[in-house]
């Protein structure tokens, strides 16, 4: 699981990603997740890691023709390199939308969006639930790595 977390100790707000198994659609390879949101005592998680989950709802990410996990990778490199100051990345088949703006040197603010409607429904919808919050550089170097060992091949 691949883990980014606040910088508040005191009122733990985080995003995580967990891998789930593979689903082949004409010729095109699919990869199963699940993102949660947690936010102090509340939690929201949407997708699931299996077909055989009791889940309704499905988010993939699509693995073939088009890594989106390996361009979501390499965009996250570029800001903890401090190659760009935005990251902003949305699946093709959008269940969420993630944002981190660089603020000041080792400061980051984070915000996702969840669009539950298209992971139940398939029909993209902008309305959803999200959290935003700060977090610092030493996390999003933690995620990015736990992103790369979640989702590697």
């Amino acid at each position: 699981m691949a883990l980014l977390r606040s910088e508040d100790q005191e009122y733990e707000t985080s995003i995580s990603i967990e891998r789930g198994d593979a689903k082949i659609l004409k010729n095109q390879f699919w990869q199963r997740y699940m993102v949660t949101l947690k936010s102090g005592a509340y939690e929201f998680t949407l997708g699931s890691k299996s077909a055989s989950s009791a889940a309704e709802d499905e988010c993939l990410f699509c693995r073939k023709p088009q890594d989106e996990v390996a361009k979501m990778i390499e965009k996250l490199k570029m800001l903890v390199d401090f190659d760009r100051e935005k990251f902003l990345f949305e699946p093709a088949e959008p269940s969420f939308e993630l944002s981190i703006v660089r603020a000041g040197i080792t400061g980051l603010k984070v915000e996702i969006w969840i669009d539950a409607g298209n992971a139940k429904t398939g029909i993209y919808r902008w309305d959803g639930v999200g959290i935003r919050f700060y977090t610092l550089q030493e996390h999003l170097i933690s995620f990015l790595k736990e992103l790369e060992e979640e989702f590697a091949w």
